[in-house]
């Protein structure tokens, strides 16, 4: 598994009411960090552009286990699982607080492939695949 990582502190713009961080907050990370991720293995917008195609959620599924503050600073993790299909991808997502290595939040997200015409499905073209897994066997 090639995991991608940044560290993320906490600003007061990410809490709610309660004075812990938002919900949204965290759903936020996760696009945004799935994008770098991207990015880093060079799946840009012109790439999409070019093959006409995009990856868009389909589903999420997340597990808030712990609260995270203001200040707290997070290891935002992420990494591609297996092809479901033609069109579709799991991605997987863990946030770790790095005061106390305690996990606060997971999440397991399924990705379609569509084109950006169109939006309807289609199959991920290679190039979307093997970035993530070099020196790397897909799984």
């Amino acid at each position: 598994m090639n995991t991608y990582s940044e560290i993320y502190t906490v600003q007061k713009s990410d809490l709610d009411f309660l004075g812990h961080v938002n919900n949204k907050s965290y759903l936020d990370w996760m696009e945004k960090l799935a994008w770098s991720h991207a990015v880093s293995v060079g799946i840009d917008k012109p790439l999409q552009r070019k093959l006409n195609r995009i990856l868009a959620i389909y589903e999420h599924q997340m597990r808030y286990l712990a609260s995270s503050y203001e200040g707290d600073r997070i290891a935002l993790k992420t990494w591609v699982g297996k092809r479901i299909g033609c069109c579709q991808r799991e991605r997987f997502f863990e946030f770790v607080r790095l005061s106390d290595n305690k996990t606060v939040f997971e999440a397991n997200s399924i990705y379609v492939c569509i084109t950006l015409d169109s939006h309807r499905p289609k199959k991920i073209p290679q190039e979307f695949i093997d970035p993530y897994f070099q020196n790397q066997a897909e799984i």
